[in-house]
């Protein structure tokens, strides 16, 4: 592949980076001192002791003991170790010394966010999980959701495409709705945003956390059912101006393409396949022959040297009582398709200030401008174009079809041409069968790309009232104005023979108003909290869409210069929702033991009717600090051991604003006898019939889980185990066509969901001057349809007919269709055996599931499993000196996908692989599993030909970079300088079985954008691998 050898020098070039030896300094000593470091409970080994200002140092032995050369009595010792404040203790001409460790309370009682405030980590008693935000700002992507995959166990990123710009799929504890939308809650400073995490730049991330279960979530009731991402951006502190610069620019190339066989080598096969069959080539395929171009569609529609760059300057600091953090970031991201691009701006301010005594303001503004240029046609328009079709037309193409030399080379050019045989007799042929436009000339004859105006700013004023007891009031706004334009020329056009432009605007605006009141307190071995609010959020969307037609010329794309307008396609739409709720919280902690919490939140919404506005979400959970009991005491290796288990229900209510009343729309009515006159007036819409009696889809969810930590924390691991069930499941179900109306949205069963978690984090190895940690996560998630309204089972149909089946009692969704067992391998195999109509010798054998001995509806099954049984990833962090390597190794396992892209590249006959495998005869049978060429050969029958295996692993992301010494920079006005080289997805491995070259791209638009739509390939971008190059400057 060129795209690949291109690319080679870069990959052995950044492999060879990371092999660079490293160059150690050694300094003279001149005295020696041996000491001994203890804690509570004796020695301990591994302490790092180093002199301070130098490199020279050591660790201890396994008594706690060591000996040290140090340059002078005047030397100062530094004494560190994981889990203790570090030390600086002076020799003072002191032969031996006797360290204590102080335990470092910032490590024992960090802190995290949960919903409406913070609480120390061993005190949580719900699932909650924190990402390590520091080893992910090298990494070169322009979504911050794409950081989140393999880190959490539980958290499943599908990066349905490699379109630029484009956010990948999160799903948290699996599938929890059949329709209902299960992407989890975003908060962004304590402000939901609707949008996710498109605007925000990981450099201006302090810590992310994920609340998994219904516990930790349930504050945030009616929308934290698939789970609640808490986000929180850096502030300044007080101290003089802080300056970042960072930078970095890399390559992208794909991974892999499809094996497509070029002209020669397809005429070959055809004739080879026609002269084992003693008949002749026919005369499609012996049209091909005439033509002598390979035409490498895929490398056509794929941009030679795609780019990725990113700029981020920040300023820090402030004064006692005023602090500031202020950022600006650009991002351009060039996709790996042609006329494929994304470009960021956003700018980020915090500003925290302390008006009085017992007043504190927090101001928040973070506006944003993106556009996205996205491709007028999939890449599977490239891939499945003929490789003997040019792109434009040759000398030889123009003398078969008529056409100009030069013009744009259209699959119908090529529609019933005559031509001559060597033996003079002429024929005619249609060797493209299709009228499929080029798809090079829609990428250059149309233009299409969105452009996003995104405002979000939030303040809060704290108040402590009394002592331990705090009022907080926060207000703030989310906007965002998009603006669609699309632009198809008259070359694109030429069956409707009009150019075609499309305006579409939409306004999204959030208010949002939260008012809480929290008291903390402590007497005795009591430590308890407590939290009481209120908030009210309204949300307003309009948008236009306008279509217009006979542009005169394609250099003014705007609307004014259309002739006509579409008015079939030319609309306004307007809604407003709004929701009010009160919320409450206790926590209490007993003896730093005994742990507790409880929560309830109510929720009215304006999406339903009333009397069904309400949902309640309560919460209760319970932990146990087993090792702060006095019968582990003793146990010097155990840091902490706690037990917890939780319950909590949680909502989900994203359904349209429209779901429980009927819409009208304009309709003309006769008046009078005869042909009378049309009176202009309303009539009910017949797409969805509005249901009043729609309600909140609930999910109850119990949590378990141990945390477990040893050896000074350098060991730590959770396991935890979770069961739900969520009911009232929101469903648009059909209705039969008499009634009028297509569907409508009804309440309809329950699904059950349950899974295992390990996260398990490990500090390998710590000197003085190397240290190796690891990071490793694991889940499996298991679901089940329970009920479904009465009914059975519910099939729904994907490209093909009816190829999704949810049924009770089952997975809530698996792939339907027909089993095989390989081809007919000749006319006798296929007279004894059942089969369809249509087959012959060379098709695919079609399984008679019932053994009624005939092939029909009644045999199709359940073939493939669209869910992973298990995702994971490993990460390991190495440092040395001021060299510093990442890498992360990520994985899923188990799950079956329907390559799409196979059919199409096989059915046309134009992948390699396929010649080679293919059934041709009864004396050539191929494979023995891979059909004949013929019509019959792969039919689209909905079968488990292309049901292949999913599983992949990938080397993920990998950063090596060496920081300079801050002891040479400070000289030079510098606080920190740090040089790195990234990668992505460099290496990919996954099973024989699948065909295809991105085994993580779906379909996730149009009618496959429904949950019971899952697994499905077609047209999908290939992986893209990228080398990335920076720098990160602070003074």
């Amino acid at each position: 592949m060129r795209n690949k050898s291109f690319h080679y020098p870069l990959i052995i070039a950044f492999l060879l980076l990371l092999c660079t030896p490293f160059v150690a300094v050694v300094y003279a000593q001149s005295l020696t001192v041996t000491g001994t470091v203890t804690d509570s409970q004796g020695g301990v080994p591994g302490v790092n002791v180093k002199v301070k200002g130098s490199t020279t140092g050591t660790i201890t032995d396994i008594d706690g003991k060591f000996t040290l050369n140090v340059p002078s009595s005047k030397s100062i010792l530094v004494i560190s170790y994981i889990g203790y404040t570090t030390q600086e203790v002076p020799v003072n001409n002191q032969k031996t010394l006797n360290i204590k460790l102080k335990e470092d309370t910032k490590v024992l009682d960090e802190v995290v966010v949960v919903g409406y405030g913070v609480q120390k980590k061993s005190h949580l008693t719900g699932s909650v999980s924190k990402m390590d935000v520091n080893s992910l700002t090298d990494i070169p992507v322009t979504q911050v959701d794409q950081l989140l995959q393999g880190k959490i166990a539980g958290v499943n990123i599908q990066n349905s495409t490699s379109e630029a710009g484009a956010a990948p799929q999160i799903r948290v504890r699996g599938m929890g709705s059949i329709s209902a939308d299960s992407s989890p809650l975003i908060v962004i400073d304590g402000y939901p945003v609707p949008e996710g995490l498109s605007t925000l730049d990981m450099a201006d991330i302090a810590s992310i956390e994920v609340l998994k279960d219904a516990a930790s979530a349930a504050i945030y009731g009616s929308r934290a059912a698939n789970g609640v991402i808490l986000v929180t951006t850096k502030e300044g502190s007080a101290s003089k101006a802080k300056y970042s610069v960072k930078a970095s620019t890399g390559l992208k190339w794909a991974y892999k393409l499809h094996p497509i066989m070029s002209s020669k080598d397809y005429y070959n096969m055809m004739g080879y396949e026609a002269a084992l069959q003693n008949k002749s080539i026919a005369a499609n395929d012996e049209a091909f022959g005439l033509i002598d171009n390979y035409t490498d569609w895929q490398r056509e529609g794929l941009q030679d040297t795609p780019q990725i760059h990113q700029v981020q300057l920040s300023v820090s600091g402030g004064k006692k009582g005023l602090t500031y953090y202020i950022s600006g970031n650009y991002a351009q991201e060039d996709g790996i398709m042609i006329n494929s691009n994304y470009k960021r701006l956003n700018l980020r301010s915090r500003i925290n200030a302390k008006l009085s005594k017992r007043v504190d303001l927090s101001l928040n503004i973070a506006p944003s401008y993106t556009k996205t240029e996205t491709p007028s046609t999939n890449f599977i328009d490239f891939y499945r174009t003929p490789s003997f079709m040019p792109v434009r037309h040759t000398a030889e193409t123009a003398a078969l079809t008529g056409k100009a030399i030069g013009s744009w080379a259209r699959g119908s050019d090529f529609s019933n041409i005559i031509y001559t045989r060597e033996d003079g007799t002429q024929v005619k042929a249609s060797p493209f069968n299709t009228s499929n436009n080029n798809p090079k000339s829609l990428m250059d004859t149309e233009e299409r790309f969105k452009e996003d105006y995104n405002l979000q700013a939030n303040s809060s004023i704290n108040v402590q009232i009394m002592e331990g007891l705090t009022f907080t009031t926060s207000n703030g706004f989310y906007i965002k104005y998009r603006q669609n334009n699309e632009y198809r020329n008259y070359e694109s056009r030429k069956d409707e023979e009009s150019a075609m432009g499309t305006y579409k605007n939409r306004l999204y605006v959030d208010l949002l108003s939260e008012n809480t009141l929290n008291y903390t307190g402590k007497k005795g071995k009591h430590d308890y909290a407590a939290l009481l609010g209120y908030t009210a959020q309204t949300t307003s969307e309009t948008t236009a869409n306008i279509v217009g037609l006979g542009f005169p010329t394609d250099y003014v794309h705007t609307l004014n210069a259309a002739t006509s307008f579409d008015v079939s396609q030319t609309n306004t739409v307007k809604f407003r929702t709004a929701m009010m709720s009160a919320l409450a919280r206790i926590n209490y902690s007993y003896a730093d033991k005994y742990l507790f919490s409880a929560s309830l939140r109510t929720d009215g919404s304006s999406l339903f009717a009333d009397g069904h506005q309400w949902g309640w979400f309560p919460s209760v959970s319970l932990g146990w600090r087993v090792s702060e009991e006095s019968f582990l005491k003793g146990i010097s290796w155990l840091n902490m051991l706690k037990l917890r288990a939780s319950f909590g229900v949680t909502g989900n209510n994203n359904i349209p604003a429209n779901s429980y009343y009927n819409l009208l729309y304009a309709s003309n009515y006769p008046l009078g006898s005869g042909t009378g006159a049309l009176i202009p007036g309303l009539n009910k819409a017949t797409s969805t019939k509005g249901n009043y009696n729609i309600t909140w889809e609930q999910t109850y969810e119990y949590n378990a889980g141990i945390d477990f930590s040893a050896l000074n924390n350098r060991i730590n691991l959770t396991l935890e185990g979770y069961y739900s069930i969520t009911k009232q499941l929101l469903f648009k179900q059909p209705v039969v066509s008499f009634m009028g109306y297509s569907d409508y949205w009804n309440n309809i069963g329950r699904i059950r969901n349950s899974g295992i978690e390990i996260e398990l984090n490990t500090h390998n190895i710590r000197t003085k001057d190397f240290e190796w940690t690891t990071s490793f996560n694991i889940s499996s998630n298991f679901n089940k349809l329970l009920e479904l309204s009465g009914e059975e089972r519910l099939i729904s149909t994907g490209e093909r007919n009816e190829t999704y089946l949810a049924q009770v009692g089952h997975r809530a969704i698996s792939f339907f269709g027909y089993k095989t067992d390989g081809v007919y391998l000749n006319q006798a195999d296929l007279d004894s055996s059942p089969h369809l109509a249509s087959a012959t010798p060379g098709s695919l054998k079609i399984v008679d599931v019932n053994d009624d001995g005939v092939i029909n509806d009644k045999d199709r099954t359940v073939i493939g499993n669209p869910f992973p049984k298990a995702t994971w990833g490993i990460s390991n962090t190495f440092r040395w000196k001021g060299f510093d390597l990442y890498f992360l190794i990520q994985g899923v396992s188990g799950l079956d996908v329907f390559n799409g892209d196979g059919y199409y590249t096989e059915s046309k006959k134009f992948n390699r692989n396929y010649a080679k495998d293919r059934w041709i005869s009864a004396e050539y049978p191929g494979d023995g599993r891979t059909p004949t060429v013929g019509s019959a050969g792969i039919s689209w029958e909905f079968t488990d030909y292309m049901i292949e295996n999913g599983s992949f692993v990938a080397l993920r992301d990998v950063v090596l970079g060496y920081t300079f010494d801050k002891k040479k920079l400070k000289k030079a006005g510098l606080n920190s300088l740090r040089l790195y080289a990234s990668g992505q997805n460099l290496l990919y491995f996954w099973g024989k079985s699948y065909r295809g070259i991105n085994p993580e791209a779906r379909v996730t638009s149009g009618s496959y954008a429904s949950p019971l739509v899952n697994g499905y390939q077609r047209g999908g971008f290939p992986i893209q691998s990228t080398v990335n190059f920076g720098f990160e400057l602070n003074f």
